[in-house]
């Protein structure tokens, strides 16, 4: 599986390196430009942007702006917008790998996504499933019995109101949870 590629375009230098050293830290994402305004080249799958480079900057890649909804230009490009008072490492790479997989963020399902639906146990058994794991895969990684393994897999399920494991997938990157 090829890396997303990442650009960074933001004014504020702290905040920029701070977000490319978050991405830096995930092996499935490589960041190919880091740059405060301008172009950020062909290279480039998805673009984190601040509200003021998504509106002033000729971007046609699927955009994800780190800033409050509310000054975030309308956009058939922007495929999620991350609060920055609630900007987690966890959440910013879920939304890139959303937006890498052509998936929009509902801002109105994720502004109300409750970080603590899912205990630690639960999310690496997402985690595991969205790398493709099968059930007696899950069990052997986490020294868990099969019998519960496929209980966390429902209780997952259940959970995010998804009907299959592939839809539990889906509205854990949606919704920033892997």
């Amino acid at each position: 599986m090829r890396p997303v590629r990442v650009a960074v375009v933001d004014e504020h230098e702290i905040f920029r390196r701070g977000v490319v050293t978050c991405l830096a830290d995930d092996p499935t994402i490589v960041v190919v430009a880091d740059v405060a305004a301008g172009p950020v080249g062909e290279e480039a799958d998805v673009v984190v942007v601040s509200p003021a480079a998504a509106s002033g900057e000729e971007i046609d890649r699927p955009l994800v702006v780190c800033g409050e909804p509310d000054v975030v230009p309308p956009g058939d490009l922007v495929m999620a917008v991350l609060p920055r008072s609630t900007l987690t490492p966890d959440r910013l790479i879920g939304a890139v790998r959303a937006a890498a997989a052509g998936l929009r963020i509902d801002e109105g399902r994720g502004a109300a996504l409750d970080a603590g639906r899912l205990d630690r146990r639960r999310l690496e058994v997402l985690r595991l499933l969205a790398e493709g794991a099968d059930t007696q895969q899950i069990s052997r990684e986490l020294s868990y019995s099969e019998r519960t393994i496929k209980s966390l897999i429902q209780d997952v399920e259940r959970e995010l109101g998804a009907r299959s494991r592939a839809q539990a997938v889906a509205r854990g990157i949606r919704e920033g949870l892997i």
